[in-house]
């Protein structure tokens, strides 16, 4: 049996990606560059300011007098100060990369708008308060121990964080897959 023309070249670009996967990976790298850009761009504005100080620090503060009264944790700028020390929320510390990444896959993927903008709105609610409970756990770590801030810092937060958006977003995807099929199997 002889085999088409093309076939060495379709099982030679078939390893890698094939069209569908990317279109996937090019608008989702583009999405993610715009995002990332953009805020970046933002650097020392209202945004950030928005982002940072009001939507991040104060609601972190607040979750942190809610599980120990006693820290008198309050968010001035972009720190949590107490008298047991002081932490502070930077540019990166939000959030927003995950956010970014999210939306970016999300966006990327084939799906019905409805269902995508339902993605969106889930994994950035899961996103902000993975995100959230990251500083609360920093803030006491750092008044523990600096070996565990420096490791939930720097990796197990992170990892995990990024673990559980992956985990959430092939969930999504499976939703979307599967409420596809029950749409056609009814029509």
């Amino acid at each position: 049996m002889t085999e088409p023309p093309d076939s060495g070249l379709q099982q030679a670009t078939g390893f890698f990606l094939r069209g569908r996967e990317l279109r996937f990976a090019l608008v989702f790298l583009l999405l993610f560059f715009v995002l990332q850009y953009g805020y970046s761009a933002s650097r020392g504005s209202l945004v950030e300011h928005l982002v940072i100080d009001l939507a991040t620090v104060r609601p972190s503060a607040a979750a942190i007098n809610l599980i120990a009264p006693d820290a008198n944790a309050q968010a001035s700028g972009h720190r949590i100060v107490s008298p047991h020390g002081s932490l502070s929320v930077l540019n990166g510390c939000e959030g927003t990369e995950t956010m970014f990444l999210l939306l970016a896959a999300i966006a990327a993927f084939k799906a019905p708008w409805r269902h995508k903008l339902k993605g969106v709105a889930l994994g950035m609610l899961i996103v902000y308060g993975l995100n959230q409970g990251r500083i609360v756990a920093l803030f006491f770590a750092a008044q523990q121990d600096r070996k565990w801030f420096d490791l939930l810092h720097g990796t197990l937060a992170p990892t995990l964080i990024i673990v559980l958006c992956v985990l959430f977003f092939l969930w999504w995807a499976s939703q979307s897959a599967s409420g596809g099929n029950e749409q056609k199997s009814a029509a």
